[in-house]
């Protein structure tokens, strides 16, 4: 049996057990709310689908195109504000004020994003950070519009053809859509022109500019594209817990936001995923000493920044290329070269 033969088996087999996992996942994903023990547990999953959505955003912009954006909390906000003041004034559902989130927090995040055609690296986030605390201030003191620290409640819940989603169960599908496709639509970018050239941004700016790349466009064009996503989880957000107020969109929010990503895996969507439904559950244990929460968050980044940089995602290919290197090596031991197969996991 040829080299060949050989790898056109083991890509079938790969290609077999990732089409049987995926349809394992499905089923349980599309069964959970009804065999889950209590409305709780739901609530809690619908919360990880939505910081899901942020950390698929905040990977694009930092893992993949390297643009350090720790706005992504106020960012967050301004979709929540934008979906809460056109539900509760005008009446608008979440069908028309999701897009309208999605729009209003790209513009905010095109503003924030314009810093990086001037500074870099941790200049950047420095500068993000202020940026963010301007928007959070502003929602705290417009107070005729936001209504200030107490908030916007009596969100009303959205309706699809006449049949109420009024329960975190019939509401959790409609997350579960929007964290596939924007999920779907994160690799579509990644694949297409415009992930090549974040990367090559990311990986060597000089050089990626003199090769061509609009590097400032696809800079902004990054913290665009990650405040949509924090725009769309900021409506979905609005309408699941029918109030917001400014302290859910702080720094705090932000710091959260980049420990999940880290933790599953900066440059790696599924790591986004990973992060973004590990640290939500392991919160709801941690309440008890919610005072040293930020603590927790800080080491946590130190470990990961220091010992495992591509977090939880890293750990997993380093565990999947020492076995299929094993396996090569038992099935070969004669041959004094071992080539593992790079797997990319967007």
């Amino acid at each position: 049996m040829d080299d060949r033969t050989v790898t056109d088996q083991a890509t079938r087999k790969r290609f077999g057990a990732k089409t049987a996992l995926l349809g394992a996942a499905g089923c349980v994903l599309l069964l959970f709310p009804l065999v889950a023990p209590n409305a709780y547990q739901v609530h809690i999953i619908n919360t990880a689908g939505i910081y899901i959505l942020i950390s698929l955003g905040l990977n694009i912009a930092m893992g993949f195109a390297g643009q350090y954006n720790l706005a992504m909390g106020p960012l967050w906000g301004v979709g929540a504000y934008t979906a809460a003041l056109l539900n509760t004034r005008l009446g608008i559902p979440l069908w028309l004020n999701l897009p309208a989130s999605m729009v209003a927090a790209g513009l905010v995040g095109g503003i924030v994003g314009l810093p990086s055609m001037k500074v870099r690296s941790h200049y950047l986030a420095i500068v993000t950070i202020g940026l963010g605390e301007v928007i959070n201030i502003v929602l705290v003191n417009a107070q005729g519009l936001t209504g200030g620290p107490d908030g916007i409640s009596r969100i009303r819940m959205p309706t699809l053809f006449g049949f109420p989603l009024d329960s975190d169960k019939r509401y959790y599908y409609v997350i579960l859509l929007a964290v596939v496709v924007g999920f779907l639509f994160a690799r579509r970018i990644l694949r297409h022109r415009v992930g090549r050239s974040f990367r090559a941004i990311r990986d060597d700016y000089q050089a990626a500019k003199a090769m061509g790349v609009n590097t400032a466009y696809y800079q902004i064009l990054a913290f665009v594209v990650s405040a949509v996503y924090a725009g769309a989880a900021g409506a979905l957000y609005a309408h699941l817990d029918t109030y917001i107020s400014p302290d859910i969109f702080d720094f705090n929010s932000s710091l959260f936001i980049l420990t999940m990503t880290l933790v599953g895996g900066m440059g790696s969507l599924v790591g986004s995923i990973v992060g973004a439904l590990a640290l939500p559950i392991l919160q709801e244990y941690l309440r008890v000493i919610k005072n040293w929460q930020l603590v927790g968050y800080g080491v946590a980044i130190m470990v990961v920044v220091l010992f495992v940089p591509g977090g939880t995602m890293e750990l997993v290919r380093r565990f999947r290329s020492s076995r299929l290197a094993g396996r090569l090596w038992a099935r070969n031991p004669a041959s004094g070269k071992v080539r593992v197969g790079e797997t990319d996991v967007p």
